[in-house]
């Protein structure tokens, strides 16, 4: 009788992760498909125990603990317990970030998931480009390729200001000339769409973080030239009519608003920010409630014609509002470790994916509640999963790691570490 051989739950759940690094900019249910093989795999193999056991003794374990329980907490006192309930059973999304810690750290070429980003990024790319043409149908009224949410121009520009970042990154990684070349393509591409998605939040991104990318592109820290090829890539993105109009419009805005009128994506924020803030003054220890905010929206907001609004399009302030002084340590602490495993380990490339995501997610956040929408909170997840497998036990991945770091010592220095 033959054996069938067994199949490797690494082997599925790595295929899992990968799928859903591709479908984050694309599509939701695919996503979902992919991190139910994710979940499969990972819990009926058995590896769940050991993969959390690990998880525990890294440094995201305490903050993502925390925002798992916070929703549920917040239960107890939520105005609305039924948007609540749906918000707080999301928790399970945080598995996928206690799963990538060994398969991730095992993996011979880790960085595969971020090229795998990279690429759906660029599929939804060029949807949008045949949508500028007029080849394929606008599904929001924004050439936001494949994407499906409610707002895609904002995600979507956050999105496409990520890939610039790591495409760069390639870029100056580059071993020949064909890496350099589609390197640049991508970025081409990536800033090509960014230009007529219309999303503010990701050109704002782009614009803080535009010194970054320079220093990629040109390979040294030289800081004038830094400075003044990061104006002409800021004065690049303004060549784009859209552009140009979505910022023209930030002025009239706000003079209505001083008017006012209120009814402007500007004046909308700055009353939801006011109502956020009031209620955060009334209870700061434990906010209102998981989704309480729905319900102080619509008692507060005055004029009953103004649309409905479940957050107040600012992360920070919707987990204080929503958990008090708690939620916001606990989504601070984690970007904060976020950032400093990706700052650490930003010559490999899943630390400068990982810094990059964390930079842009924490400027989008400033202006809309980007820990919500499926792409983002999905993608925020998973970078969480890179951060806690950084420097997680001793596997390939920080075998590989402690290399690199060593391959920048000086000579002298490298010697005395071996």
């Amino acid at each position: 009788m033959g054996s069938s051989k067994k199949i490797n739950p690494d082997i599925l759940i790595w295929i899992g992760y990968s799928g859903m690094f591709f479908f984050v900019p694309l599509a939701h249910s695919p996503v979902e498909i992919c991190g139910g093989l994710v979940l499969a795999a990972w819990i009926l193999s058995g590896k769940f125990l050991t993969d959390t056991r690990m998880w525990l003794s890294s440094e995201t374990a305490l903050p993502v603990l925390f925002l798992i329980l916070l929703p549920w907490i917040g239960l107890a006192y939520s105005p609305m317990p039924s948007d609540g309930l749906h918000v707080a059973s999301k928790g399970y999304y945080w598995l996928y970030a206690i799963g990538m810690v060994s398969v991730l750290g095992e993996q011979k070429h880790p960085d595969f998931v971020i090229k795998m980003f990279l690429a759906g990024l660029a599929l939804s790319s060029v949807v949008s480009a045949l949508q500028v043409l007029g080849l394929v149908r606008l599904r929001y009224g924004t050439p936001s390729g494949l994407l499906g949410i409610s707002s895609p121009w904002i995600t979507y520009s956050l999105l496409l200001t990520v890939g610039i970042l790591i495409a760069s990154f390639y870029f100056q990684k580059a071993q020949g000339r064909k890496g350099r070349y589609l390197s640049l393509f991508m970025m081409l591409l990536y800033f090509g769409t960014i230009g007529f998605v219309g999303g503010r939040s990701g050109y704002l991104a782009f614009i803080i973080l535009s010194p970054l990318l320079v220093y990629n592109i040109i390979g040294r820290r030289h800081i004038l030239r830094i400075l003044l090829l990061s104006l002409l890539a800021v004065a690049l993105l303004f060549t784009f009519p859209v552009v140009r109009t979505r910022f023209g419009e930030i002025k009239k805005d706000i003079e209505r608003y001083e008017q006012g009128d209120i009814s402007t994506s500007i004046g909308l924020r700055l009353h939801m920010w006011g109502i956020a803030l009031t209620e955060i003054k009334k209870n700061p220890v434990f906010g209102i409630g998981t989704e309480g905010f729905k319900k102080s929206w619509e008692v507060n907001k005055q004029d009953p014609a103004l649309p409905f609004h479940a957050h107040p399009h600012n992360s920070f302030l919707y987990m204080m509002v929503s958990y008090g002084l708690g939620g916001l340590i606990a989504f601070c602490w984690l970007l904060v470790v976020m950032l400093r495993k990706g700052w650490k380990n930003r010559e490999i490339p899943l630390g400068f994916a990982l810094l990059s995501f964390t930079l842009v997610l924490i400027i989008g956040s400033l202006t809309d509640t980007q820990i919500l929408p499926f792409p983002t909170a999905t993608a925020y997840v998973l970078f969480a999963g890179i951060a806690g497998a950084i420097g997680a036990g001793d596997n390939r991945l920080s075998r590989t790691i402690a290399m690199t770091k060593e391959e920048e010592l000086p000579p002298a220095c490298a010697r005395r570490t071996s």
